[in-house]
């Protein structure tokens, strides 16, 4: 059985409802999922998955300067991401996504291909076409 780490970071619980909306969807597709939360997450653990999901709510200035809070950059840079794993990105924001994509792929430590999906949400839920990319990335 395939196996997927949603990992992510929320300030009000859009993220995580997110990352909850990620993991029933990967459960439904006989995908045996994890949700953490990055302040539960112990970076000493092995990363023994074939999927994982890196998400965080965009902090920034409404419409510029979106970027990841500082502990998911460091937290995720200090992953040993595993050469076969497959990331996706994810991220929740009020108004615009503006570079957050761009900024958390930076935070990857040079494991970023710059082609992970991504999925962004205002409301924390799958909107079809949330669903159709997460379909392609489990297929």
């Amino acid at each position: 059985m395939k196996k997927a780490l949603i990992l992510y970071q929320s300030k009000t619980g859009t993220t995580q409802k997110m990352g909850e909306a990620i993991s029933n969807f990967l459960t439904r597709k006989g995908i045996r999922a994890e949700l953490k939360s990055a302040e539960s997450w112990d970076n000493k653990e092995p990363l023994n998955y074939d999927y994982l999901f890196l998400g965080c709510w965009t902090k920034g200035l409404m419409i510029i300067n979106q970027h990841p809070e500082k502990q998911w950059s460091r937290l995720v840079s200090d992953m040993q991401i595993p050469e076969n794993a497959r990331i996706t990105l994810f991220a929740t924001y009020k108004i615009a996504i503006g570079s957050m994509f761009r900024r958390m792929r930076k935070s990857l430590n040079g494991t970023s291909t710059g082609q992970e999906p991504e999925l962004k949400s205002k409301d924390g839920g799958l909107n079809k076409e949330a669903e159709r990319k997460l379909a392609e990335i489990v297929s």
